[in-house]
């Protein structure tokens, strides 16, 4: 059978635009339909989703987005909604830039005393004692530094070595008498020691207890 006897049926490429008219291509096949579907005649019907005028569901294009009745109402109580949805995101979002920036004033605030309380610090060089060692003497060579502290650690060093030796003699005297009791002989005169005086760098300090000492 040759090619030109064929009864081939072409059908022409409907392109990418046939699918930005599919409002009229249903259209169309309403028009054309078959098999026991009622056609309409286009000479007849121009328009077969036209509704008349007389007819009770009928309205007009420029109302047919005005919403009437049940409708209305649903749509007033819904814009309510919505409405009342969105005064309330405002109003937390107001909340909190306030907040925020409160937050970052009080931030700025303790910043801005830290910073002075740093300045004062650094005049009256009150943070540097910090830095200093904890005993007003060399830890390598034990040699007193030149401080009211060595010279404080100094003299209640000295009270502890006067208490040492009136205790010592108290004891020497209480416990043993005044003579030797193989011997018969007579012990040597106990020397007091002599009391340490307050240094006159601690006179022109306050006050200070150590160990049960007011220096």
């Amino acid at each position: 059978m040759h090619v030109d006897d064929m009864q081939v049926r072409n059908v022409k490429p409907r392109g990418r635009s046939v699918a930005r008219h599919r409002e009229g291509i249903e259209k169309q096949r309403i028009a054309q339909r078959r098999a026991q579907h009622l056609r309409y005649d286009p000479n007849v019907v121009q328009n077969p989703f036209a509704i008349e005028k007389n007819a009770s569901f009928y309205l007009p294009e420029t109302h047919r987005f005005q919403l009437m009745g049940a409708a209305a109402e649903e749509k007033r109580l819904r814009d309510c909604s919505v409405h009342a949805k969105r005064q309330y995101i405002i109003s937390k979002r107001s909340n909190n830039v306030v907040k925020e920036k409160n937050r970052w004033k009080e931030e700025e605030q303790k910043k801005h005393i830290e910073h002075q309380r740093v300045r004062r610090f650094r005049e009256a060089g009150i943070k540097a004692l910090a830095n200093t060692s904890s005993v007003p003497y060399d830890t390598v060579t034990h040699k007193p530094k030149d401080s009211v502290e060595a010279v404080r650690l100094k003299y209640s060093e000295d009270r502890w070595k006067y208490k040492a030796e009136m205790r010592k003699n108290l004891l020497n005297t209480r416990q043993n008498g005044h003579y030797n009791p193989i011997t018969g002989a007579d012990y040597p005169r106990i020397i007091e020691p002599e009391e340490p005086r307050i240094p006159s760098q601690l006179r022109r300090q306050p006050t200070k207890k150590i160990r049960g000492h007011i220096l």
